[in-house]
């Protein structure tokens, strides 16, 4: 992975100085390139987890705990990146606002899929309060 890492992070250089160069006479596609980069390395970063992931994943199969909490996380990182991914490409376009949004959203979003985790936490303290 050091290998990738370092081309990844040459690709980033590369696009921000393009970027850099062509906003001055094309912001629409500095804008475009950047949009082109995020979502290539976002999507070779995953392609490159995913392998480490499913092998978690058989490790709690193989276990029998229930892959239920794991997955909850593998959701709740899913919807930070994501939502991460749309504050900044927001605040690239000067969009303040709508990045505050997006974060905001994200923030509801794992709120949400945490609930039950809670619920049955607080559960278990219940049970083991009245005993």
């Amino acid at each position: 992975m050091n290998e990738e890492f370092l081309k990844i992070i040459a690709i980033i250089i590369l696009t921000a100085v393009f970027s850099v160069t062509l906003r001055n006479s094309r912001p629409e596609y500095s804008f475009l390139l950047i949009l082109f980069a995020v979502a290539a390395i976002t999507v070779t970063c995953i392609y490159k987890i995913f392998p480490s992931i499913t092998a978690i994943g058989n490790i709690f199969k193989k276990s029998g705990v229930t892959s239920g909490y794991f997955l909850t996380a593998l959701k709740a990182l899913g919807i930070a990146y994501i939502s991460s991914f749309a504050a900044d490409t927001c605040r690239d376009s000067g969009q303040t606002a709508l990045a505050a949004k997006a974060e905001f959203a994200g923030k509801c979003a794992i709120f949400i899929l945490t609930v039950p985790i809670i619920l049955n936490v607080l559960e278990i303290a219940l049970e083991f309060a009245s005993l």
